[in-house]
């Protein structure tokens, strides 16, 4: 089973590609947790909690795409359930790994 539940915040204005037939959306979604050392979250030096951040890159497609390219923007809130992707592409001779995340719900909160 590939399934993936995030919940975070839009870190970066919501992109539109493709064209008529086969047209999507992308943003980059940041989860945060906090940092546990000894059972205690620990605080840096202005007395905020310390966070482990993880940024993901998030495609929609169709009408789940338009939903979010005409409602959400950087620093709202979503939860998003889908699936992980891997790909790869070649460009001036270099292999890139690329690994998505394949929106099949997204909730507005």
């Amino acid at each position: 089973m590939n399934k993936v539940f995030l919940a975070g915040r839009i870190t970066s204005d919501v992109t539109r590609f493709g064209n008529d037939t086969k047209s999507g959306v992308s943003f980059t979604l940041v989860t945060s947790k906090p940092v546990i050392k000894d059972g205690q979250v620990q605080k840096d030096g202005n007395g905020y909690t310390e966070t482990w951040d993880e940024f993901h890159t998030v495609k929609a497609f169709g009408g789940l795409g338009k939903s979010v390219g005409g409602h959400k923007k950087k620093g709202d809130e979503l939860i998003v359930v889908g699936e992980i992707r891997y790909s790869r592409n070649e460009r001036d001779g270099r292999t890139y790994y690329n690994t998505d995340i394949i929106a099949d719900e997204i909730k507005f909160i």
